[in-house]
């Protein structure tokens, strides 16, 4: 029964060392920390080891953003005179997708874990079952005791089972163990190799403690002995002068992790009590400040804005006090920070007597705007709308909780204008639109005029020449439905049998008339007849230069060539200019008469 009594001493050492784990202290913490902290501990290996600290972490989170956003609101309230616009950047929603993750992994390992378990459970019984057949075997003493030898290392590579059924087993296990020894009567030497290699095994566990005991990482150190011992109960008894040393060593080893994980904890409150030093020193500075304070300009309030300002950011960088004086020592700080917000407050109204002169300045314009929402003299309206637009940004800040609105009447104003000339001109389009199969209807009835009478047909063509003018067309349909229209009206003109010259000054007269028909026709007609003037310059110019030059070649070897070429050039001119200063007449004929 050897075995039984060791496993009993295992479990006894078990319960000294595997006593509830400690939670981390994070009071020191910001609750980004924290956010990070949870993260740490978002692995399989970790996420049951540190149950009670995670869910320690969780409860100091909202605790800590409870008090803090508390303590914030109050410090906003007391720089702004209202709680609106208050915002606390919590990232609330970044620690519940991590703590959430963390849950997902408990759910898998619990279920994993039972699934694990009760295939362990029964791979422990069919193990027992094997032993207990041994006793039966008609084998040779050596190959039954070979079984046996491979049946405790197979129980040995089995994992844990539930806890309800954890002890049953193991007393059933070394019930037919005991059993077996005291049926086989094995001999001395297999007996002695089987302690011997127990007992290697614990030399080895005990290594392994002692090396757990220099770790840096005393929490995870403390976890893995908590395996180590699992694995001490599991490996079989030893010669009996052998055994109290070895378990004595064992526990040493278990000792000094232990110290090492309460001297982490012990440190733990030590840091606590050097942040209550900090923070009272803060408190100390803050109300001497406050006390002194003696600014009268906008420069000496900001700069003991910056000076309170860094000791809000000193105090935050600080961890938690102890817990008993946590809160009281952040109400004294706090109500310093206050009372500083509270004279700066005071010195700042004034700056809301030009806030309200903004205000007004800023309600004229709105009312402006609001004005000329119905103008529909869209061009000049724009115009208004855009200075006014102008200076609006030219106008100062006016109080937090009129800025928005205000901003949201003056663009309502603008929008509304320019929403209904954006539908007006859609309209506009839309009609645009429509005319181009207004002005296939003219080509059509154009190409229909009948040629005789030939006077009646030049009437029909210039009434619907007249018509064409009138009828507005987008600006990209407008270049090929005016080619079509001269195409057509030449057509017209080729039936009517009216020589190409002719039918050339009535194609340009019918143009010109056009011209003079569209908004803006006047200007546009001035404009033709600057750009044939400048043309009628140059064409004499060059005529008078060939004109110069051709008595230059009569010495020329080549000379009949070029006369010939130029006086060519020079009949070029002479018809350029002719047909410029015809067109200068039809103009002149169109528009006096």
């Amino acid at each position: 029964m050897e075995d039984v009594n060791m496993q009993n001493e295992g479990l006894e050492l078990q319960s000294q060392v595997e006593e509830p784990t400690q939670g981390v202290d994070f009071y020191a913490c910001s609750l980004q920390e924290l956010i990070s902290a949870m993260e740490s501990f978002c692995t399989k290996e970790l996420v049951e080891v540190h149950r009670k600290d995670i869910e320690k972490i969780r409860s100091l989170y909202y605790s800590k953003l409870k008090s803090e956003t508390d303590a914030a609101r109050k410090l906003y309230v007391a720089e702004h005179g209202t709680v609106d616009g208050f915002v606390f950047e919590s990232h609330e929603a970044e620690f519940k997708e991590v703590y959430g993750r963390v849950k997902d992994l408990r759910a898998e390992i619990v279920v994993a874990k039972q699934k694990e378990q009760a295939a362990n459970l029964k791979k422990r019984y069919d193990i027992i079952q094997k032993i207990e057949l041994l006793t039966q075997s008609p084998e040779s003493m050596n190959k039954t005791f070979a079984d046996f030898r491979s049946l405790q290392e197979e129980w040995k590579n089995v994992g844990s089972v539930a806890a309800a059924e954890d002890k049953a087993v193991w007393e059933k296990y070394h019930l037919e163990v005991a059993k077996f020894y005291d049926y086989v009567k094995i001999d001395r030497e297999l007996r002695d190799l089987d302690l011997k290699k127990n007992y290697e095994a614990k030399v080895a566990l005990c290594e392994k403690a002692e090396a757990l005991a220099g770790a840096n990482q005393v929490v995870k150190a403390f976890a893995d002995l908590q395996l180590l011992h699992e694995e001490w109960k599991k490996i079989g008894p030893v010669k009996e002068e052998l055994k109290d040393a070895l378990w004595e060593r064992f526990k040493t080893a278990t000792t000094v992790v232990n110290k090492a994980h309460q001297d982490y904890f012990e440190n733990l409150k030590k840091q606590e009590s050097e942040n209550l030093e900090k923070k009272t020193t803060l408190c100390e500075k803050i109300e001497n400040l406050v006390s002194s304070l003696d600014a009268k300009t906008v420069k000496q309030w900001t700069a003991a804005t910056d000076e309170v300002l860094e000791l809000q950011k000193q105090w935050k960088s600080l961890g938690y006090a102890p817990q008993k004086q946590n809160t009281a020592i952040y109400e004294r700080f706090s109500k310093s920070c206050n009372e500083f917000f509270a004279l700066k407050k005071s010195f700042f109204s004034e700056v809301r007597d030009i806030e309200n002169e903004n205000k007004a300045h800023k309600i004229a314009l709105c009312e402006k705007a609001e004005s000329m929402q119905t103008r529909t003299d869209w061009k000049e309206a724009a115009l208004e709308y855009v200075q006014l637009q102008k200076e609006w940004k030219t106008v100062g800040a006016v109080a937090f909780k009129d800025s928005q609105k205000l901003w949201n009447r003056f663009q309502q104003a603008c929008n509304s204008f320019y929403e209904a000339k954006k539908a007006f001109e859609t309209q506009k389009e839309q009609t645009l639109n429509g005319n181009i199969a207004v002005k296939e209807e003219l080509l059509v009835k154009i190409s229909e005029i009948p040629a005789e009478p030939k006077a009646d047909a030049l009437k029909a063509l210039s009434a619907l020449q007249e018509e064409w003018a009138k009828v507005q067309v987008p600006a990209q349909a407008k270049a090929d439905l005016q080619k079509r229209f001269a195409e057509t009206t030449r057509a017209l003109l080729q039936k009517l049998q009216i020589e190409n010259a002719s039918a050339d000054d009535l194609s340009y007269k019918i143009k010109i008339n056009s011209l003079l028909l569209e908004k803006d026709g006047k200007s546009k007609v001035e404009n033709e007849v600057k750009y044939l003037r400048k043309r009628l310059t140059s064409a004499q110019s060059e005529l008078k230069a060939l004109e110069n030059n051709i008595g230059f070649f009569g010495k020329s070897s080549n000379a009949s060539a070029l006369i010939a070429s130029v006086e060519k050039n020079i009949e070029k001119s002479k018809s350029e200019i002719s047909q410029i200063e015809n067109k200068l007449a039809i103009i002149k004929s169109v528009v006096e008469k």
